[in-house]
C-alpha cells in the first residue's frame, strides 16, 4: 500500500499499486508527484518507483540465419502441387489482469450560506417566539438543507425525519433536567437517586438518537441503519466510564476506541453493515501526542496550587483571609499562562483533525474504504476566522461559518470503491417490508436542540 500526494497537495492512502496504475492510464496522476511505501517514511517520484516506472523502450529481436542446406527457393514451382498455407502465429497468452477498482469519489457540498441564511434567520426567529417548540422543526429544516446539498457519486442524500418525534424526545430530555433540577430542594438522597437513574439512562437515549438518525437518512432511495443495543451501550458509555477515575485516566483511550467501534459497527447501509478496523494502540498513539501539547496547562495549575500552598504555609495561622502571595510570581504565572494556552489550543486541533483521519481511513462497507487528509493548520483557520467573522457581525453570519465548515469536513473525505457502485446499492436492498416497521415505535425519538 502506499501514500500520494495529490495536486491539491494533500495526502491520500493508503492506496494500492493497482489503483495507482488505473489513475496514471487515465491522467489523473503524473510520475513527477510524491509516493512513499506504508511503513516507509522516504517520499519519492512516482516514476522512480519500480512498479509505476515507464516501460523500457524495446527492440526486435535479429533475423535468424539462413540455412544453407535449406531446399533452393529459386527451383520452378511445381502447378499441381497443393497450397499449404503458413501457420497462423498465435499471440502468446497472458493470465487475465486483475480489475482494477474505480478512482477515488469525492463527496461535493453544494449549499450556499445566503441560501441558508434565510433558513436560519427564520429558525432563529420562530425558535425564540415559541419558547423552543419550533427547535425541532428548525432542526429538519437545517437538515434537510445540508443533506440536500450532499452528493456522492452524484446522487444526493435525504433527511426524511418528522419533526414531531424530535420534539417528543426535546420534552422528554427537558422533563428529565427539570426533575433533576428540582429534586435538589427536596432531599440530597433523592437528587442522587435521579442521577443514578438518568447517568444508567443516558445510554438507552444514545441508541435512540443513533437509530432514529440513521433510519432517517437516506442515499440512493435506500435508508441507513442502528443495531446496537442498550445492553452493548451502557458497556461502553457508562461501565467504562466509572472506571477512568481508579486509572487515573489513563482509560480514555481505550474507553475512546470501544465507543468508537460500537457507534461505526453497529451502522449499515441497507443490508450492507459498516465495518471499524481501528485498534486501541492507534488511539493510545493519537491521545499521547494530543496530551504532550497540554503539559504546559497541567504546569500551570500546579504552580498555582504550590503558590497558594506556599503562602499559607508563610502566613501560618496568625494571618485571617486569604494568605497573601508573593507578587512577584505573578509574572511567572503570566508567563507560563501565554505559553499554556497557545499550545492547548493547538493541542485541541491536532487531535480532532488526527481522530477525524483515523476514524474515516479505517471505516469501511462490503470493501469500499474511506480516506481522509485533514490538516490540523488548516482546520484551526477554518475556526479561527468563523470565530472573528461571528463575533465581528455580533452571529449573524453564523450560516456563513456553518457552510465553510461542513464543506472544508466533506471535501476531507474521499470514498475509495472497490468495484461497481451500482451494483453494490443493489445488493444492500433490504426485503421488501424489512424496513420502517419500527418507525411507529413509541419510543422512536431523537434527542438534542441545536438549530
Amino acid at each position: 500500500m502506499f501514500t500520494i500526494i495529490g495536486a491539491d497537495g494533500k495526502e491520500y492512502g493508503p492506496v494500492s499499486a493497482d489503483q495507482i496504475r488505473e489513475w496514471l492510464a487515465q491522467n489523473r496522476l503524473n510520475l513527477t508527484m510524491q509516493i512513499r511505501r506504508d511503513g516507509d517514511t522516504t517520499w519519492h517520484s512516482l516514476g522512480d518507483l519500480p512498479e509505476f516506472a515507464p516501460p523500457a523502450a524495446t527492440t526486435p529481436p535479429p533475423l535468424a540465419p539462413s540455412d544453407p542446406t535449406a531446399a533452393d527457393t529459386s527451383a520452378p514451382l511445381d502447378p499441381s502441387a497443393a497450397y499449404t498455407p503458413p501457420p497462423t502465429p498465435t499471440a502468446p497468452t497472458s493470465p487475465a489482469a486483475p480489475a482494477t477498482p474505480p478512482p477515488p469519489e469525492p463527496l461535493v457540498f453544494t449549499g450556499e450560506w445566503q441560501e441558508y441564511f434565510k433558513i436560519w434567520i427564520v429558525n432563529v426567529l420562530l425558535t425564540v417566539v415559541t419558547l423552543g417548540l419550533y427547535a425541532a422543526w428548525a432542526k429538519v429544516r437545517k437538515r434537510r438543507y445540508f443533506y440536500a446539498n450532499t452528493s456522492l457519486f452524484g446522487h444526493t442524500f435525504e433527511y426524511l425525519a418528522d419533526p414531531v418525534k424530535i420534539l417528543k424526545g426535546n420534552l422528554i430530555v427537558a422533563a428529565l433536567f427539570l426533575l433533576l433540577a428540582f429534586s435538589q430542594t427536596i432531599s440530597p438522597i433523592l437528587y442522587l437517586g435521579l442521577a443514578l437513574v438518568f447517568a444508567v439512562a443516558v445510554p438507552w437515549f444514545l441508541v435512540r438518537a443513533f437509530a432514529f438518525n440513521a433510519r432517517n437518512t437516506a442515499w440512493r432511495g435506500l435508508r441507513f441503519g442502528f443495531s446496537g443495543t442498550y445492553g452493548e451501550a451502557i458497556k461502553v458509555f457508562f461501565f467504562w466510564a466509572l472506571l477512568v477515575p481508579f486509572t487515573l485516566g489513563l482509560i480514555i483511550p481505550y474507553m475512546a476506541w470501544k465507543q468508537k467501534s460500537f457507534i461505526v459497527d453497529r451502522h449499515s447501509f441497507g443490508t450492507s453493515p459498516f465495518s471499524f478496523a481501528g485498534t486501541a494502540e492507534g488511539f493510545y498513539k493519537i491521545y499521547g501526542v494530543a496530551v504532550l501539547f497540554f503539559l504546559p496547562i497541567i504546569g500551570l495549575y500546579f504552580s498555582i496550587i504550590g503558590m497558594v500552598i506556599a503562602a499559607t504555609v508563610k502566613a501560618g495561622a496568625k494571618t485571617k483571609g486569604p494568605p497573601p502571595i508573593d507578587p512577584s510570581a505573578f509574572g511567572m504565572i503570566g508567563l507560563l499562562f501565554l505559553i499554556a494556552v497557545p499550545l492547548a489550543l493547538i493541542g485541541s486541533f491536532y487531535f480532532r483533525s488526527r481522530m477525524f483521519n483515523y476514524l474515516w481511513n479505517h471505516t469501511e462497507i462490503a470493501g469500499h474504504r474511506f480516506a481522509a487528509s485533514m490538516r490540523a493548520r488548516d482546520l484551526f483557520l477554518l475556526h479561527l476566522v468563523n470565530s472573528v467573522v461571528t463575533a465581528l457581525t455580533l452571529g449573524l453570519l453564523h450560516p456563513w461559518a456553518a457552510v465553510r465548515t461542513a464543506k472544508f469536513q466533506l471535501e476531507s473525505v474521499l470514498v475509495l470503491p472497490a468495484g461497481n457502485i451500482d451494483a453494490f446499492v443493489a445488493g444492500s436492498e433490504p426485503p421488501v417490508g424489512a424496513v420502517g416497521d419500527a418507525a411507529s415505535d413509541f419510543f422512536d425519538f431523537d434527542i438534542g436542540f441545536g438549530l
